[in-house]
C-alpha cells in the first residue's frame, strides 16, 4: 500500500509563470423547471452541452436532488430539467445521487446511500442496473465505511473513487473491479505522517482518462498532488502558504475555523482547474477567489486571480470555459 508523502524539495511553489489575469464573467439566465431556494450545490459535471448538478434546498433535511441543464452559450442560458429520479409517487430512486461520466461518455449515477449504479433514461428517469460499486460480497483490502466520493469510471466495470475507513479513520484513493467484486487501494491520501485521519485531509480528486492518472487537491492545505494509477507521486504543487491550525482538530467546527484552500477541482482532457480560496468560509462574500489552471504533469499554466464574484463550485465546459456556482446563481467563466 502506498502513501503520498510530501517533502519540501518536491513541492513547487506555484506563484511564478502566472500573470494573474481576470476572467470574463457573465450570469446565466435560467429557463425550464424552477429551482427551489438552494442552500448548497454539492457536485457539478458537464457532459457535452449539458450540466448535471446536485443540490439541496432549505427544506430538504439532508436530501440531495440531481438535475440536468442544457447549456446554451449563444444566448447564455441554462434550460433546467425537473429532478432526475423522482418517481410518480413523489419518492426518489436515490436520496444521495452522484453523477459520473462513464467510459461510454454518458453520464451515469451512483447512489451514495447504498452505492448502487443507475442509468439515466428519458432525460430524468433513473433505471436500476442492479450493480453496486461495493456491497456485502465485495472483497476489500481494509474495512471501509459506506461513504464514497469522487467516483470515475476508468473502463467498463472498473472505477476509481475516494474511500474511508470507518470511525474517523484514514482515506484512500481506491479502484474497484465490479466483474471480480474486488476493491484495492491505490494510495493513502494524507498531508503528513502526523495527520493520518480523513478529517484534516479532505479534498477533491479528478481522473484523466487521456493520461491515466489522478490529481488530488486538499481543502485545508495549499497542496495539489498528481499521481499515477499505481500510487506513485508524480508531482506536488504548492498553491499558497500553510494555514492549518492543528489545535482546532479538537473542535467540532474545525473546518470553519481554518482557511480553506482548494474548494473544488474540475478537469478537461488537457487541463485541471482548481478553485482556490485561501480564506475562511465565513469570508466568502467579501474575499475574491482564484482559479489555477495546470496540466496533468503538474505544470502551472495560469493563475486567474481576484475573480470579482463569490465562487463555491466550478465545472469545465472546455479548455477556456467553466460554469461556476456563486451560492445563488450560475455564471459562465471565460478564461
Amino acid at each position: 500500500m502506498k502513501r503520498l508523502q510530501l517533502s519540501a524539495p518536491a513541492l513547487l511553489l506555484a506563484v511564478c509563470a502566472t500573470t494573474g489575469q481576470t476572467p470574463l464573467l457573465s450570469e446565466f439566465d435560467l429557463t425550464g423547471d424552477p429551482l427551489p431556494p438552494v442552500r448548497h450545490v454539492t457536485e457539478m459535471k458537464v457532459s457535452g452541452d449539458t450540466l448535471f448538478f446536485v443540490h439541496d434546498s432549505e427544506e430538504s433535511l439532508g436530501q440531495l436532488f440531481l438535475r440536468r441543464a442544457v447549456i446554451y452559450l449563444a444566448d447564455n442560458h441554462l434550460d433546467i430539467s425537473p429532478e432526475i429520479g423522482k418517481k410518480d409517487d413523489g419518492y426518489y430512486m436515490s436520496y444521495m445521487p452522484y453523477p459520473f461520466i462513464g467510459a461510454d461518455s454518458r453520464v451515469h449515477v451512483i447512489s451514495q446511500d447504498d452505492r448502487e449504479i443507475y442509468d439515466i433514461t428519458d432525460d430524468t428517469a433513473l433505471v436500476r442496473t442492479k450493480r453496486y460499486l461495493m456491497n456485502g460480497e465485495t472483497e476489500v483490502p481494509i474495512p471501509l465505511s459506506g461513504y464514497i466520493q469522487n467516483i470515475f469510471m476508468t473502463a467498463p466495470e472498473r472505477y476509481v473513487f475516494m474511500g474511508r475507513e470507518p470511525n474517523g479513520g484514514r482515506q484512500y484513493a481506491m479502484r474497484a473491479d465490479l466483474k471480480s467484486s474486488r476493491i484495492d487501494t491505490i494510495c493513502q491520501i494524507a498531508i503528513s505522517a502526523d495527520l493520518q485521519t480523513w478529517m484534516p485531509n479532505v479534498g477533491e480528486m479528478v481522473f484523466s482518462p487521456k493520461r491515466d492518472r489522478l490529481a488530488f487537491a486538499y481543502r485545508l492545505h495549499p497542496i495539489v498532488e498528481v499521481f499515477s494509477m499505481d500510487g506513485t507521486s508524480l508531482k506536488s504543487i504548492r498553491l499558497g502558504q500553510d494555514t492549518f491550525d492543528r489545535s482546532t482538530l479538537n473542535e467540532a467546527d474545525f473546518e470553519d475555523l481554518n482557511p480553506l484552500h482548494t474548494v473544488d477541482l474540475t478537469n478537461t482532457s488537457d487541463y485541471i482547474y482548481a478553485l482556490y480560496w485561501s480564506y475562511r468560509y465565513d469570508e466568502r462574500a467579501t474575499r475574491f477567489p482564484s482559479i489555477i489552471k495546470f496540466d496533468m504533469e503538474g505544470n502551472i499554466i495560469e493563475r486567474y486571480s481576484d475573480i470579482p464574484s463569490p465562487l463555491c463550485r466550478i465545472a469545465a465546459i472546455s479548455n477556456s470555459r467553466l460554469i461556476g456556482w456563486t451560492g445563488n446563481r450560475f455564471i459562465l467563466i471565460t478564461l
